[in-house]
């Protein structure tokens, strides 16, 4: 059967016994999954290992657990993977960030272009979201969010960076398929709201040596844009 798997927010190691004091996770544990003294479940700290754990004793507030053993995850992103989403609606942002989790995008950065939805994101549960992904994917870590940033700011922020491939999606672009890469270089893929990027975004991308290209001839819904250009740097 397959065992319960929890992020856990501290550095496991060579712990023998460790103790878990998150309430929603005690909670979760203790009163949802209805576990008790001696059933096994499995947490993960980021580190790329998955520990086995069994359940010593119920505290007021905690849980104490004694390390069993470990073992590497089931999936490690190979490389850092920037997903620069044009900010849309709560609950379709929300489905991209699990989505990218499952995928394999390392760093999610919201990005606030010319169309895209002026609208506020709740970052605490955009992280409890790409928690839950990691937990029910098999992923050894969990993807950090970063705060809403203009496009004009992310792009001097990765211009400054010099090791990241840069790559903007449009419709309108003539060239479709990415050059493969033999090295594992961290790439980051701008992503344009509902109705895409305007002119001037356009001409920033290419003054900035974006690489510029298109997911084929439809027109995609945003999200739908963001899996596509997943799938086509994680082949790479």
């Amino acid at each position: 059967m397959r065992l319960h798997r929890f992020y856990f927010s501290e550095k496991i190691g060579d712990k023998k016994n460790i103790k878990i004091s998150s309430p929603e996770q005690v909670n979760q544990i203790r009163r949802v999954f209805r576990m008790k003294t001696g059933d096994m479940i499995v947490l993960f700290d980021g580190s790329g290992f998955d520990y086995k754990c069994q359940i010593l004793d119920f505290e007021k507030d905690k849980i104490l657990l004694s390390v069993a053993s470990s073992e590497k995850s089931r999936y490690m992103p190979e490389r850092d993977i920037y997903l620069c989403a044009s900010v849309v609606k709560k609950d379709t942002f929300e489905w991209i960030v699990e989505k990218a989790t499952e995928l394999g995008v390392t760093n999610i950065v919201p990005i606030i272009a010319e169309r895209s939805e002026k609208k506020n994101l709740n970052f605490e549960r955009l992280n409890i979201i790409a928690i839950e992904a990691s937990e029910q994917c098999g992923r050894g870590n969990v993807p950090k969010i970063h705060e809403m940033i203009s496009l004009f700011d992310s792009i001097k922020y990765f211009k400054e960076k010099n090791n990241v491939r840069l790559v903007a999606y449009h419709t309108e672009a003539s060239e479709k398929k990415l050059d493969f890469m033999n090295e594992k270089k961290s790439i980051a893929i701008f992503i344009g709201p509902e109705g895409g990027w305007n002119s001037d975004e356009i001409q920033l991308f290419h003054s900035a040596n974006f690489e510029v290209k298109n997911l084929g001839q439809q027109i995609f819904r945003a999200e739908t844009a963001v899996i596509c250009a997943i799938f086509s740097v994680v082949s790479l």
